[in-house]
């Protein structure tokens, strides 16, 4: 194993340092070697630690004057990815990292009977747990990635070779453009793979989006472009995934409401595309589809800057699951030439075309006399897609459900707010607008990486009248506790009440399997029937809150009908079972197996 030196800044002071590492520890392990070079982090834990991969020059990122969020595109979340995977031919001394440290609230002692005893006690619990929880985060980690490769699981090369094996083939579905170039740059003639194979995919893609900048600012065609192609490469454009590029409107930001179209640059290593090269374009206009739900079809390329391939990705929904269909334009050379049945022509002409032809949907919705304009996306879940809008310029959330089978949640969220709203609370969300399939709520919520001290009462209280109410949220984990920040107070908002149920109701599994209650998981190992009552809520919120400190790179393990569930639950449990091994975590579990929510906050807010 050879080592790697890795030139790191913290965001918060612009320091600089480096770490050496080797290439075949993993992520955690750097989290590790970063934890030790930094200075006065004797209170932060490498778990704490947030990551990004970035190749920076270090006088851009130490000017303090520059932001550094647009540089925070590639996080890395996969803690059991190697470092040599991740860092690739690194040399120079660009900065490779970029590392934020947490600011947490620290603890007052006005609050505690016996400071100096619970100090101890929490650092006891703490060394222990953190111990366990490497052998534990690793099994749970390795768990889901086999999950996902489970028989339900759709390989990238599988999905390649349905496309090959029962796609249709069309003719360009535009009319082609009577734009011209005759000299280069910009006609793709000057490839660097033309002639040699000793090309790498970066050269490849380099050289496409220059050409591709030629073209935005060649005059006899500049006034007829509508779109232009952005870099995408290292920007999570479709949530957490980065095609190569894609079309977008000029003058318009980079948000996937605002794709029109989407491809990728790869080089070949035969005389055709892989499947697996066809597959991985395919899916990113899938995702595409699933965030722009009003809309039915996407054009996605995929080229070597040689030849390039155009597919249509259709989507049609069924109450099953969602479908999609796939034709394609047969391959065509993409260098200029005067003939229509050209690749450089189809390109251009899609970005002169209009969004309507290229099946883009404007964003905006009408209830009644009420219209809301989409603005951004807020974030994808399982079931639904959530945006920022705007009413009469007020910011609105809206929810809307990916297919047809998640109806129900929509519904039986409707059901639990219309109860909930009786409450009055700041901490639920309050519906103004509704249909079958989106919800239009206010206030809009962000999501967060820690809890503050009164974020505690304000989550219990509330959870106690809800309780009252006979509801039980199901689903209490991180993602669902953002926090208003366009209220003087910031109050913390308790949302998604799509798997609700009624208290004492026996009903199957939702939700994160993550931080659920041991008997929830011995149930689902036992093939047993579920019953919700209030511990489960305050299980949950605890063990979120417990990740939230300690592991957040565990806080999402889903729950799909083509897991292993059993499987995943046994591990889950194993990973739990330490958890009460102190007074602390004893006192926590005992308030919540009385259900006393006000013993509960008191046990909380000592750890802060």
């Amino acid at each position: 194993m050879s080592n790697i030196a890795l030139w790191c800044i913290v965001c918060e002071d612009r320091s600089i340092f480096k770490v050496t590492i080797g290439t075949g520890n993993d992520l955690f392990d750097l989290r590790k070697a970063i934890l030790e070079e930094l200075p006065n982090a004797e209170n932060v834990k490498a778990t704490q630690l947030t990551l990004w991969k970035t190749n920076t020059a270090s006088n851009v990122l130490r000017d303090k004057e520059t932001a550094i969020e647009p540089y925070l595109n590639e996080k890395l979340e996969d803690l059991a990815n190697t470092v040599g995977n991740t860092f690739i031919n690194v040399v120079g001394n660009n900065i490779r990292v970029i590392v934020g440290v947490p600011v947490t609230e620290q603890p007052v002692g006005g609050d505690f009977p016996n400071m100096t005893s619970l100090q101890r006690a929490i650092e006891d619990v703490r060394t222990e747990l953190n111990l366990k929880m490497e052998s534990g985060f690793k099994k749970v980690h390795n768990a889901l990635k086999t999950s996902l490769y489970s028989p339900g699981f759709v390989t990238e090369t599988d999905k390649g070779k349905e496309v090959r094996d029962k796609g249709s083939e069309i003719c360009f579905p535009l009319k082609v453009t009577e734009s011209t170039k005759p000299h280069a740059p910009g006609k793709f003639s000057l490839l660097p793979n033309k002639n040699s194979t000793d090309v790498s995919e970066k050269d490849i893609q380099d050289y496409f989006m220059n050409e591709c900048g030629v073209l935005r600012n060649y005059v006899p065609i500049k006034n007829k472009l509508k779109l232009t192609v952005e870099d995408t490469r290292n920007s999570p454009v479709l949530g957490t995934r980065n095609p190569d590029f894609v079309f977008i409107p000029k003058n318009s930001h980079l948000d996937y409401l605002n794709v029109m179209a989407i491809g990728e640059v790869k080089k070949r290593t035969g005389e055709n595309f892989s499947n697996a090269q066809i597959g991985q374009a395919i899916s990113f206009g899938e995702k595409l589809l699933q965030l722009q739900p009003r809309r039915s079809f996407v054009l996605v390329l995929l080229t070597n800057c040689i030849t390039i391939d155009i597919y249509r990705v259709t989507r049609v929904d069924n109450h099953q699951k969602t479908q999609f269909t796939y034709e394609y334009v047969a391959s065509r050379p993409l260098e200029y030439n005067s003939t229509d049945d050209n690749g450089w022509k189809y390109m251009v002409t899609i970005m002169e075309s209009s969004l309507q032809d290229l099946g883009w949907v404007e964003p905006s919705l009408k209830f009644d006399d009420n219209i809301i304009t989409l603005t951004r996306a807020i974030g994808v879940g399982r079931t639904s897609i959530v945006y920022e809008g705007k009413h009469n310029n007020e910011s609105v959330a809206v929810k809307m459900v990916k297919k047809a089978d998640y109806l129900p949640c929509i519904k039986t969220e409707v059901d639990a707010l219309k109860d909930l709203s009786k409450l009055g609370s700041p901490h639920i969300s309050r519906i103004l607008f509704q249909n079958e399939d989106t919800l239009v709520m206010t206030p809009v919520g962000e999501r967060i990486n820690n809890l503050r001290k009164k974020d505690i009462k304000d989550i219990i209280t509330t959870l106690q009248k809800v309780h009252s109410s006979g509801i039980i949220h199901r689903d209490l984990r991180k993602f669902n506790i953002l926090r208003n920040l366009d209220d003087l107070s910031e109050n913390i908002l308790i949302v998604d009440w799509g798997y609700s149920t009624n208290d004492s109701d026996s009903t199957t599994f939702a939700g994160a399997l993550e931080c659920m209650p041991d008997h929830i998981l011995q149930s689902l190992i036992n093939g047993e029937e579920i019953v919700y009552g209030p511990q489960v809520d305050l299980v949950c919120f605890v063990r979120s809150f417990y990740l939230m400190l300690h592991r957040p790179t565990l806080d999402r393990v889903l729950f799909d009908k083509d897991d292993n569930i059993k499987e995943r639950a046994h591990i889950l449990l194993n990973f739990w079972k330490d958890s009460k091994q102190s007074d602390v975590w004893n006192n926590i579990y005992e308030a919540i197996d009385s259900t006393s929510y006000d013993q509960l906050i008191r046990e909380l807010e000592r750890l802060f």
